[in-house]
């Protein structure tokens, strides 16, 4: 089973206008301009031929569609770290990480997609497949609770804060009729009105707090889940590639370490930051 792409491969890329800013620097003197406009121009040609993220995003494209998932994979890591971020692009690094071998790369990006924009159907399908084959599916297994969790992520979060500031403001109103004089407004509505403002408020709450909650991801083949921040400390445990886990707080933090916990078998100690990645 593969995952499912958008177009030939890929979803388009969406255009960031505009590049790299350049800024003037002030010279300090007339006397000195001349060994700044030489280094200058002697900088200009690599500047003018210097990639954009817009440029390693497109290189991406052409790679992924070669086949040469690996290769499209960094370039789309060089431009995230060029500060061109977007669902898409973390999706694209999820399909190219997850074609390449690199489940636990896959995983990672498509659980960020996913956190920018929760209702789209194609991060959802990849990550579940994905999470699916690393043991720790997504979605529930029976149709009832599913239906309740695709109720739950339809709209991102940007979008409820949109819907809970906009019914915000139209509560108020109806409080403010309903202070005025009550016979403007029936109790049905008063009591529809407050209705939806808790259940907004606690949707929005419910979201907020899921998206805060410290979670990671098994990177590396597998984890060994020491019991302390040290390689002297006995490996109690381990982890596969791909499952993502919590990210501890209970102690002070140690250079190199993450205090981790895994709460479907209630394990938790301590791995190499390298084994695991934040989301």
């Amino acid at each position: 089973m593969e995952v499912t792409t958008v177009g030939a491969g890929l979803v388009p890329a969406r255009t960031c206008h505009g590049g790299v800013r350049n800024r003037r620097r002030q010279l300090p003197g007339r006397h000195k301009a001349g060994p700044y406009v030489s280094f200058l121009l002697l900088l200009l040609p690599l500047l003018c031929h210097a990639d954009t993220p817009q440029d390693l995003y497109k290189s991406g494209n052409a790679l992924y569609a070669e086949g040469k998932f690996a290769d499209a994979a960094q370039k789309y890591q060089s431009a995230a770290d060029a500060g061109f971020r977007n669902w898409i692009l973390e999706y694209d690094l999820g399909n190219a990480y997850y074609r390449a071998g690199q489940m636990g790369k896959g995983i990672l990006h498509y659980e960020r997609a996913f956190r920018i924009n929760s209702g789209q159907g194609d991060v959802i399908y990849n990550l579940n497949l994905a999470t699916t084959k690393a043991g720790d599916p997504e979605l529930p297994t029976t149709a009832l609770p599913v239906l309740a969790w695709r109720l739950f992520y339809v709209f991102s979060v940007n979008t409820l804060t949109v819907l809970f500031s906009l019914f915000f403001v139209f509560f108020c109103a109806v409080g403010a009729f309903a202070l005025l004089d009550r016979r403007l407004l029936s109790n049905d509505i008063l009591v529809m009105s407050g209705f939806f403002f808790v259940l907004l408020t606690g949707w929005l709450a419910g979201r907020i707090y899921l998206l805060e909650k410290p979670v990671g991801v098994v990177v590396s083949s597998v984890a060994e889940v020491r019991s302390g921040p040290n390689t002297t400390y006995p490996a109690n445990f381990t982890i596969p590639e791909g499952r993502r886990v919590l990210i501890l707080k209970e102690q002070e933090p140690i250079q190199g370490w993450l205090e981790i916990g895994v709460p479907q078998e209630g394990l938790k100690g301590w791995v190499p930051d390298t084994s695991v990645e934040v989301i």
